[in-house]
Formats: C-alpha cells, sequence, structure tokens
C-alpha cells in the first residue's frame, strides 16, 4: 500500500509535465502558424508583381518586345518602379544594370541619384557608367555636380566622360533658364562639396547663387571684374571661392562671391595678352592646394590658344609656382582638372593625363 500511494502522485506529477509539454508545443505551434498567417495574410500588389515581372525583363540583350514593353511600363509606372530598378542597379548581371540605369534616366527622380552617383562611380562596365551619367544628368540633383565633373575629367572611358559632360551641359542649360541668364554668356558654375545645394554660376561680371540646389537663383551684380573663367569652391568651406578671370588671372572671394581680391603673386601675366585660367582643382584633403591651369589666346583674325602650362599654390592662393609638368606639351592644353581618389587628373582633348603632383 505504501508503495501505492507514493507511486500514485509520481505518475500524476509526471502526466502532468508531459501535458504542459506538450501544451507549450502547441502553443508555440499556434503562434508560428498565426505569424505565418499574418505573412501571407498581407499579399503584394498586383503592381509590384508587375512591376518586378518588367524589371526581370531588362536581363534581355537585345532589345526584345518583352524588354521594349518593360521599359515602356516601368518609365509609365514612375516612382513606383525606382524602388526595384535600384535593386536591379546592383544585379551580377551587367545588361539589367545598363538597362535599370537608363530607365531611371526616363523617370528621373531625385530618389535614385546616390545609387546612380554609386554606379557611376564604382561600376565596372562603361556602359552601366555612362548610362548612370546620363540619367544623372536628367535627374538635375546639385548632390551630384562635383561627381559629375570628376567623371568628366578622370573615367577611363571616352563615352563615359562623353556622358558625364553632356549632362553637366544640360544641367547648366537648365541653371541659365532658371536664373533667367543667357546661358551663352555663363562662364562657369561650381557646386560646393559642404553644402550640396549651394551652386554658383557666373555670367558675364554677375555671380548667380542658388541655396536650394539650383531651383531659384540671386545675383550679385557686376560682382567680378570681368568674365569668369574657370570657378572653384573651397571642399571645406561653401564660402571660398575661387575664379579665373579673362585677363586678369587669378581672383579669390571669402564671402560667397560677394567681394574678389587679385591672387596673383607669382605669376607672370603677359601685358596686353588674352591671358585665361582653363581650370582650378582645389586638392580635397588640403584645402589651401590650388591647382591652376593656364594659357594664352593669340591673334585677331585666326584666334588660337596656346596653353602655358600648370600652377600651384600651398597657401590658399595666398602666392603660385609655376610647374614644369610635362603637360605644357600636350596638343591641346588643358581643359578640365579635378582629384579623385587623391589623384590629380587633367583632361587635355580626349586624352586623360594623370598628373604627379609635387611634395
Amino acid at each position: 500500500m505504501p508503495n501505492i500511494i507514493f507511486q500514485t502522485p509520481f505518475l500524476q506529477l509526471k502526466s502532468r509535465r508531459a501535458l504542459l509539454t506538450a501544451g507549450a508545443i502547441l502553443a508555440l505551434l499556434a503562434l508560428v502558424a498565426i505569424a505565418a498567417l499574418n505573412t501571407t495574410a498581407t499579399p503584394v500588389s498586383p503592381i509590384q508583381i508587375q512591376i518586378q515581372g518588367w524589371v526581370n525583363n531588362l536581363k534581355d540583350e537585345p532589345l526584345t518586345a518583352a524588354r521594349h514593353n518593360a521599359q515602356r511600363n516601368l518609365e509609365a509606372a514612375g516612382e513606383n518602379a525606382v524602388p526595384q530598378l535600384l535593386v536591379a542597379l546592383r544585379s551580377n548581371n551587367p545588361t539589367q544594370r545598363r538597362n535599370a540605369a537608363d530607365v531611371l534616366s526616363y523617370i528621373a527622380s531625385p530618389q535614385a541619384t546616390d545609387a546612380l552617383l554609386q554606379a557611376m562611380r564604382n561600376d565596372p562596365v562603361p556602359a552601366v557608367r555612362r548610362n548612370a551619367a546620363y540619367a544623372l544628368g536628367e535627374i538635375q540633383d546639385a548632390r551630384a555636380l562635383n561627381e559629375l565633373q570628376k567623371t568628366a575629367v578622370a573615367d577611363t572611358s571616352a563615352s563615359v566622360r562623353g556622358a558625364a559632360a553632356d549632362s553637366l551641359a544640360r544641367v547648366r542649360a537648365v541653371f541659365a533658364k532658371r536664373a533667367g541668364v543667357n546661358e551663352q554668356t555663363i562662364g562657369a558654375y561650381a557646386a560646393a562639396l559642404t553644402q550640396p545645394e549651394t551652386v554658383y554660376l557666373t555670367a558675364k561680371r554677375d555671380v548667380w547663387v542658388s541655396h536650394d540646389g539650383g531651383k531659384t537663383w540671386r545675383v550679385l551684380a557686376n560682382a567680378l571684374p570681368s568674365q569668369a573663367t574657370a570657378l572653384a569652391v573651397s571642399p571645406t568651406n561653401a564660402q571660398e571661392l575661387y575664379s579665373g578671370v579673362e585677363g586678369l588671372g587669378l581672383f579669390k572671394s571669402v564671402d560667397g562671391g560677394a567681394t574678389w581680391s587679385a591672387i596673383n603673386d607669382g605669376l607672370t601675366l603677359t601685358p596686353g595678352a588674352r591671358e585665361t585660367i582653363a581650370a582650378l582643382a582645389i586638392d580635397p584633403a588640403n584645402a589651401n592646394i590650388v591647382y591652376a591651369a593656364r594659357g594664352v589666346w593669340v591673334g585677331t583674325n585666326a584666334v588660337q590658344y596656346f596653353p602655358i602650362g600648370l600652377a600651384r599654390s600651398v597657401d590658399g592662393g595666398a602666392t603660385w609656382t609655376a610647374l614644369n609638368a610635362s603637360v605644357t606639351d600636350a596638343r591641346d592644353g588643358i581643359t578640365q582638372l579635378a582629384f579623385r581618389n587623391g589623384q590629380l587628373y587633367a583632361l587635355a582633348g580626349n586624352r586623360v593625363l594623370t598628373l604627379i603632383t609635387p611634395q
């Protein structure tokens, strides 16, 4: 009897544990089932399914009917298609990346700017970089201006450089229209690195300033002594500008273009000559180091441009030193300068020059 009385509670306890364990498992299974039910209860919208199908058709290398219809439908979908197109822009399929960038140029959504900048900088396929550069010109986001300028000078592919240059030209035309300026009078324009929404534009002697990415502008009338030929904004100070001025060398502003001072110490200017500053570049690692590509226009009826060479300042333009660089032998002379990944590049005609800078 004692044994029976003793064993009964033990068996009851064991049964209760089994029931509790089974109950816990059933409860857990129920929760999983409810979670799964909830997950499937939120269906993907029909338009998202359609967009995914169209994006998948962008993998077709030839312009098939399916790809043509997909591109047309994605363009019509507009902003709704952008998120999935941005995923396609990171695809392992280069054809899909190229075509995704192409469609994004038609949609022209600012939400694609960062992804297109990444593609333009880093994609290994030139056709993808080219389409990304073109799309950025359609979007006309001021945040892209500095990278477009670098790409127009330093990309290894001529087609990519050309697409970036075309985009910059389209943006310039839009800025001129919004500012109410004759595009033919524009000497240069540049965006601030620290404040990408701040953009400067020069037209004749006027300096135009925008603080909303080029949407609206205000004019600083007759701020410059002559027509600007090049413009650069300090990478650390949006109020500090450098400008090449036709026939007068280099000028600097520390108040956002309102006033300018000549900074030609160390430069030899030819009296009576149409000396010009073709390009400017500021070292992003040290804003006091500035490079200027110089040249001179000679002749009256048949005017010809002759490159003089490079000048360098290490004190924010206070003094300049002429550099004995081989680029003075470039047939067409330097027309643009840009730093990219710490390296200074120049564009001379269709040639990209890698410049060895003094330490």
